[in-house]
């Protein structure tokens, strides 16, 4: 039986960095300026990105915890590419947080906002 390779933080964070070319390529052209950082809580990447069909919003992503889900990156420029964004934000926008940043989540591989 072979066991998968489980990522760390520090390879999530190297698989998040390039994650625009990689909505690109998937199509999610309209990606724009995404930035992969190591969270506060110094275990979680967190991922801020514009998109150009929502010019003046910022948007965010907390990846999960490393090595629960090695195909988040995927499964979220998949969403991006599919349109979730324009889902969400026409359903009922989330809110945004004191810094203005629109939180979002994969449930599953489904792209949600999150409250």
């Amino acid at each position: 039986m072979v066991t998968p390779r489980r990522h760390d933080l520090n390879e999530q964070l190297t698989c998040f960095k390039t994650f625009t070319g990689l909505a690109h390529r998937l199509g999610a052209t309209q990606v724009r300026t995404a930035d992969a950082t190591i969270g506060e809580d110094g275990e979680r990447v967190v991922l801020r990105f514009s998109h150009g069909r929502f010019p003046n919003v910022r948007f965010g992503y907390r990846a999960k915890p490393p090595g629960e889900d090695d195909d988040e990156g995927l499964w979220l420029a998949e969403e991006l590419a599919t349109g979730a964004l324009d889902r969400i934000m026409s359903d009922s926008p989330p809110p945004t947080d004191p810094t203005g940043v629109t939180w979002l989540r994969l449930d599953g591989q489904v792209l949600r906002g999150d409250p």
